[in-house]
């Protein structure tokens, strides 16, 4: 039965519904519509760059799993690949972020003492020694790499040398800094390391070594650079043949001997040239001090952009400024370090006994005197107790936050001065860190995430640290010196890629997983052949607690805590541990998580992050390629998310239908191509093109007469018809194409796909033939069976 439509204005259509009814209908339709509004708004909300709809996720580059715990961490402000590690299992560790390795590795104290401060400095320089008149000085070389270490027990701090040879990376014992032995009071009773904080700057002529000790003073040591090698003795082979039993000695000795021997033979500082007071760091005058785990130092010295010490005629009188601050205070203090003194002879000698005096070497400082005692310059107090500092790489401009969101920024080059006052957070400022001079990245409680101008002083973006509707607590960041990147570390344990340049988050970043890096292979020892990539599978409670930064890569240190909770410090400072060894049980054992101790440096490499993210990223060099590109640029070349139900459905209705069979059959047949050639060569399951068929009355037509056709060729019928519409007739010489072409147009429906036509057409005339069938083979095999037996 078919219906004739017509088209009916709707404001004059009488409402078929009774009155109670039409108007339950009428307010129906317009709850639906206001709902559907709301979906469609929701929707559009969670696909915006807040709800992280199409953020992508990169994974680690390399790995390094250290033994037992990690007590503190160090990494060069300036950004450089090398980060020094100490470990509470008494290890000294140089890794090399650019490789994803330890390069080299030292026990300074004895009985496998925890480390718990580290520091390293290569930004020193030798001073030049006026030897006379028409006499030229020697060109002096850069000094070596220093490492510094300081233990729990050991009151001395530890330095060595990083020398590369031709086997690899050496630390040669270079100096011992004798600390004073602390007083003995009330407060003292409770064991504590003997250093809480250790920091150390290059200046020209030596090292200031800044220690915050236990008794609230800060000591700064004047450390030697030691003698220069004027000729490069590394990758030098030795000419004399190796007497048979040195190796022996050489091991026997080192067994003998300890890290006191070591250093027995290096230079021995005993006399700090400054002692610091931090007693004008409490709130007001008649209020106690903070305790000595709420003080923080930092320590640096302003220089000018890309600027180095010894050149110049004004780089020695630069001095070193160490600022400290408390988060149970709001005062902040300034000291300033004086430089060392130039070399120069005595005054009021003659001139044969100037001629007499032996010119000083070069890196080698004698003790002081005394120790002098230095007042603070500045003191601020702030609008609220301090909760974070940051100081950027040149030293020019020194960040402070509050505990209730405000943020104020020192200018240390010009006197130091209050600089200005900025926008801060709705809640305590948890982490800062600095871009170059240019970029201010702060994190708060409030789980925002600020970028801030430090050319403008202005607010440039402020974004939620993870989705809403309860985002995570930002807990640290820290930003990458050679390209605009940034990483934040939330209470959850997630980490994020920040775009410092354009102002947005591109990343989830994920600890866990196989690495990325295309240099990483799978060992090649055991199965020659084998690819599979290492994979980072850490336990539930071994989440990220430490954000680093290096040249070239992000760490993350992955570790659990345990009862007595261990903190990792940053700058060489370690707060308390607790001190007290593990105690055994009944039995003398430990429990079997103290033994199975484990630490984990997780690397994300910078550059093979970009190119994982954005896939068409220009070749060459990515750090000027990834800058180079406008916001609008980088979203193109970012792949997009999965795209949502609506977007998929107006895609399907572009899609066209397949041609009609009748349509394609009188068609003229052209000449097979490759292309075609490649089609029917590919498995007959293929139903990618295929739409499902509509059900109209010309179908339904359609099936009944190919059910019609079958019932006849199952009635041994000479006109045959396949099943499913498939139009598979019997070749009878009876018909002519023209008249085949119409009964298969007949009984075919539209949007069936030929080669279930063909497929269908094979099997039919096997089934009318009776060639080869199952059914056939059964009835052969049935009539055999009774022939052997001699019965039915």
């Amino acid at each position: 039965m078919v219906f004739s439509w017509e088209k009916v204005n709707p404001d004059g259509a009488v409402d078929p519904l009774p009155l109670p009814f039409s108007i339950i209908d009428e307010v129906i339709e317009d709850v639906l519509e206001a709902v559907g509004e709301q979906v469609d708004a929701i929707e559009k909300r969670k696909r915006c760059a807040e709800y992280e709809f199409s953020l992508q996720e990169a994974g680690p580059s390399s790995f390094v799993q250290v033994p037992g715990r990690i007590a503190c961490a160090y990494v060069e402000p300036r950004g450089t690949a090398r980060m020094a590690v100490g470990t509470s299992q008494g290890e000294a560790l140089l890794v090399d972020t650019r490789k994803g390795e330890v390069v080299a590795h030292a026990h300074p104290f004895p009985e496998s003492e925890p480390v718990t401060c580290v520091s390293l400095c290569s930004e020193s320089a030798y001073q030049e020694i006026f030897a006379g008149p028409g006499i030229d000085a020697p060109t002096l070389p850069s000094p070596p790499l220093k490492l510094f270490a300081a233990g729990v027990n050991t009151p001395k701090i530890l330095v060595y040398d990083i020398q590369k040879e031709a086997y690899g990376i050496l630390l040669k014992p270079a100096c011992a800094i004798q600390l004073p032995k602390p007083e003995e009071t009330e407060e003292t009773e409770v064991d504590r390391p003997v250093i809480e904080q250790l920091h150390t700057r290059g200046v020209y002529g030596g090292v200031h070594v800044v220690a915050l000790l236990p008794d609230r003073t800060v000591r700064v040591f004047l450390c030697p650079l030691g003698e220069p090698d004027l000729e490069d003795e590394a990758n030098v082979v030795l000419d004399t043949p190796i007497a048979e039993g040195d190796e022996d000695d050489e091991e026997a000795e080192h067994e003998a001997g300890g890290p006191e021997e070591e250093f027995a033979q290096a230079p021995q500082v005993n006399t700090a040239m400054f002692s610091l007071s931090l007693t004008q760091l409490a709130p007001m005058r008649h209020l106690p001090m903070p305790e000595l785990d709420t003080i923080t130092l930092m320590v640096f010295s302003p220089r000018p952009r890309d600027g180095a010490y010894g050149v110049g005629v004004s780089a020695g009188q630069v001095p070193t400024l160490c600022f400290s601050s408390s988060v149970e205070s709001n005062a902040v203090l300034a000291h300033f370090i004086p430089p060392p003194t130039p070399l120069a002879a005595p005054a009021g000698l003659e001139l044969d006994e100037l001629l007499m005096k032996e010119i000083p070497k070069h890196g080698v400082l004698p003790d002081p005197e005394f120790t002098k005692k230095l007042q603070p310059r500045r003191r601020w107090s702030m609008p609220a107790k301090t909760s974070a500092t940051a100081v950027s790489p040149n030293g020019g401009i020194f960040a402070i936050g509050g505990c209730q969101g405000s943020l104020a920024l020192v200018n240390t080059a010009t006197g130091p001065s209050l600089r200005t006052m900025l926008p801060g957070h709705y809640g305590a400022i948890n982490a800062l860190n600095f871009h170059r001079d240019r970029i201010l990245v702060s994190v708060g409680a409030d789980c925002y995430v600020h970028q801030y101008c430090m050319q403008t002083d202005t607010l440039l973006a402020r974004h939620l640290s993870s989705p809403p509707p309860e985002p995570a607590v930002v807990l640290g960041a820290t930003a990458c010196q050679t390209m605009p990147l940034a990483v934040t570390l939330d209470s959850e344990g997630s980490l994020r890629l920040w775009d410092l340049k354009r102002g947005c988050k591109i990343a989830r970043m994920s600890c866990e997983g196989p690495i990325d890096d295309p240099k990483q292979k799978a060992d090649t020892e055991e199965d020659p052949e084998a690819t599979v990539k290492p994979v980072i599978k850490l336990e539930q409670d071994e989440t990220p607690k430490l954000l680093l930064s290096t040249a070239t890569a992000f760490c993350a240190i992955c570790m659990s805590m345990g009862a007595n909770e261990e903190h990792v410090e940053v700058e060489g400072g370690a707060e308390d541990e607790g001190a007290e060894a593990p105690e055994a049980d009944a039995e003398g054992a430990h429990s079997p998580a103290e033994a199975q101790d484990r630490s984990w440096l997780v690397f994300f490499d910078q550059v093979q992050v970009l190119k994982k993210l954005f896939p068409s990223l220009p070749k060459g060099d990515v750090a000027k390629s990834f800058e180079a590109l406008s916001k609008e640029e980088l979203a193109k070349l970012q792949p997009q998310g999965v795209p949502s139900t609506m977007e998929k459905a107006t895609l399907l209705s572009k899609k066209k239908p397949p041609e009609d069979p009748a349509a394609r059959a009188r068609s003229p047949p052209s000449k097979p191509t490759k292309t075609r050639l490649m089609s029917r060569s590919r498995s007959k399951l293929d139903t990618s093109n295929i739409m499902i068929m509509k059900l109209t009355a010309e179908n339904l037509r359609k099936f009944a007469a190919a059910q019609a056709a079958q019932q006849e060729a199952a009635g041994g019928a000479k006109k045959v018809a396949s099943s499913f519409g498939s139009a598979g007739f019997a070749r009878s010489a009876t018909l002519n194409t023209a008249d085949r072409q119409k009964a298969e147009e007949a009984i075919l429906p539209h949007g069936v796909p030929k080669n279930w036509q063909v497929s269908v057409r094979k099997h039919l005339k096997k089934a009318l033939t009776g060639k080869d069938t199952r059914q056939s083979r059964i009835q052969k095999r049935i009539d055999q069976l009774k022939k052997e037996v001699g019965g039915e």
